[in-house]
């Protein structure tokens, strides 16, 4: 049986089984309640710490929860490199601190043979990629029997399509939801460029540029999302993004709804005031219904 190993435990998230569990569901008990909606077919979620952007991540799980999720399409960003194709992990388990979340193996195999040459075994790509990995134990709390299958989507335009093809297959099937990893504009810093200046200017620019992409996903834009996220640097997972629109589209969404957005500035310099260091990476927890 292929195991995935978990390879940010102790970083991004706890690595005991206890503390993991206990601030998975830490989190989705901190999350901010969705309304009520009459069906939701899937989200977009953050992938930093689970300091930074956990609550946002376990508000959209939570929610899919309560609308009967059996099982996840889980489509991630590829902060590795990109094969210009959808990589696929398609049997076995994916391991983390709380135990093993089971592949839908029969499903995945479904998706790759109905996607011709977008999407493809290849359970190597995600052996470090931390988009999809941080997302899996507050799935194992809130449904430990729900089965996931990743997918890493490039950010190129065949990503509509990868989408589109997916919710094909997915369309009237209970129980499956949609999920992309993404997170948004990446500013300041030591690392991140800072066209809107630094401090509070900077972050007051980064929600600017999060914002214009936020309405796209709002309207359901998918092709607009690879060539807003080339032009103004906004999503780290653009692909997985136009992906998510796209399937969950096929399967009856109409809108996106925001549920919560934040970023980095705002939590650290929330705990920390007056903080030096002033990297802003926005998060945005968002619904499709």
């Amino acid at each position: 049986m292929r195991i995935r190993y978990p390879a940010h435990a102790g970083t991004f998230y706890e690595s005991s089984p206890s503390s993991c569990r206990f601030q998975a569901q830490r989190l989705i008990d901190q999350a901010l309640p969705a309304d009520d909606f009459d069906q939701l077919y899937g989200g977009i979620v953050p992938h930093a710490g689970w300091i930074y952007s956990g609550k946002l991540a376990a508000a959209v799980f939570k929610a899919l929860a309560e609308d009967a999720m059996k099982t996840v399409v889980l489509l991630g960003a590829d902060h590795t490199g990109s094969a210009g194709i959808g990589e696929v992990f398609d049997s076995g388990v994916w391991r983390t601190p709380i135990g093993e979340a089971q592949v839908d193996a029969d499903l995945a195999r479904e998706l790759i043979a109905s996607a011709g040459d977008m999407l493809r075994s290849n359970p190597e790509a995600h052996t470090d990629e931390h988009s999809l990995e941080v997302q899996v134990p507050l799935i194992q709390v809130l449904v430990p029997s729900a089965k996931i299958v990743p997918i890493l989507v490039p950010p190129i335009a065949l990503s509509v399509d990868i989408g589109a093809a997916i919710g094909k297959v997915l369309a009237g099937r209970q129980g499956v939801k949609v999920v992309a990893s993404s997170d948004m504009t990446h500013h300041g810093g030591a690392r991140f460029p800072a066209p809107g200046g630094r401090g509070e200017a900077g972050e007051k620019w980064s929600r600017e540029n999060d914002r214009r992409l936020i309405e796209l996903v709002e309207g359901m834009n998918d092709a607009s999302i690879v060539p807003e996220t080339r032009a103004h640097q906004n999503a780290c997972g653009a692909g997985a993004i136009a992906a998510a629109i796209a399937a969950t589209r096929q399967m009856g969404a109409s809108r996106g709804v925001l549920l919560e957005y934040t970023n980095s500035f705002e939590i650290v310099h929330g705990i920390y005031p007056g903080e030096a260091d002033d990297t802003t990476v926005g998060y945005a927890a968002i619904l499709f219904a």
